[in-house]
């Protein structure tokens, strides 16, 4: 009897014992269930805030990508647009050296320029600059055109009349009518009759500096000779003195070739060009200026013909440093 007691006891608690354990087993169970529940729903608040997220971001980019594509293509064309200008200033200030360079070079080869060009002398016209040489079909030659050009452009301006028509009168009497011949005198090579000189005009609609001025000669020529004598002196010679030059082109002549072996009187019509800045109007006065102390502080004979051709030096000097720097 006690036996089968104590059995008992043993299997009642060994029933309570599974019991408690089915229960607390049970119940862990549900808990695991609950968690992994709110963890689906927490994940699903989440994707669902991701997702709005990403549609709010979508909106944002659809309505920013336009403009931010606009800005950068403006700001790409800007700086394309200033790299092309950088490009052309720095070609520029080349070619500006290129040409300072050129122009510094005609100056110091003035002298030999004259020397060639009014004497004929072959031997200094071979030591001239060989980057004045330009081929041609005949073969490699001088061409003087652009240094004789810029040597010969001068200032007409005169604060009293349009033109200075006391230069240009000097010019065509003393220097484009007269031939010069071997041993040193000149002789005319026909006589005016007339001299028509018109109002400045710009070379260019836009030109502010440089001018053209028509000047129509009358002049009667014994033979052609003399006549391309002339014609020779404004397209070919170099007027000595650098004050009294003027640049001329010559737009017509009326020549009856036929006739050639009789005197006519020929119509020239030219046009003379000159450069002139506001700034150079005081240019004449600080000369003379220049000149006079120069002469007061020389002798009476040499020095005084010295500091007078140093003076006209250094007012060339003057006149192409104001070019070169405008």
């Amino acid at each position: 009897m006690e036996n089968n007691d104590i059995m008992k006891r043993l299997l009642q608690d060994n029933g309570q014992e599974q019991a408690k354990k089915s229960v607390s087993t049970s119940k862990s169970q549900k808990d695991e269930e609950m968690h992994i529940s709110r963890i689906r729903v927490v994940t699903a608040k989440y994707k669902v805030y991701i997702v709005l997220l990403l549609i709010f971001i979508c909106m944002l980019l659809l309505e920013w990508i336009p403009d931010i594509k606009d800005s950068y293509n403006s700001k790409q064309n800007a700086f394309n647009q200033v790299n092309s200008q950088l490009a052309w200033i720095r070609s520029d200030i080349r070619q500006a050296e290129d040409d300072m360079q050129y122009l510094w070079e005609i100056k110091d080869n003035e002298s030999s320029l004259k020397t060639c060009l009014n004497e004929n002398d072959r031997e200094t016209c071979l030591k001239l600059p060989e980057s004045w040489m330009v081929w041609e079909w005949t073969g490699k030659k001088y061409d003087f055109s652009v240094p004789l050009s810029y040597l010969q452009l001068h200032s007409l301006y005169n604060k009293k009349m349009p033109v200075d028509e006391k230069k240009v009168l000097k010019n065509l009497n003393e220097y484009l009518i007269k031939q010069y011949i071997s041993w040193g005198s000149r002789t005319r090579v026909g006589d005016i009759l007339k001299i028509s000189i018109g109002d400045p005009n710009p070379v260019t609609r836009w030109d502010t500096h440089f001018f053209q001025v028509p000047v129509d000669v009358t002049i009667e020529f014994t033979t052609i000779g003399d006549l391309t004598g002339f014609l020779y002196n404004v397209e070919k010679k170099m007027v000595t003195e650098w004050e009294d030059r003027i640049l001329y082109k010559i737009q017509s002549v009326s020549y009856d070739i036929i006739a050639s072996d009789q005197p006519q009187i020929t119509d020239i019509k030219m046009l003379a060009y000159y450069y002139h800045d506001e700034r150079f109007e005081n240019m004449d006065e600080e000369s003379a200026e220049q000149s006079a102390q120069d002469q007061n502080n020389s002798d009476q004979n040499t020095e005084s013909q010295e500091s007078t051709q140093q003076n006209s030096k250094s007012n060339s000097d003057w006149f192409l440093n104001k070019i070169f720097k405008s």
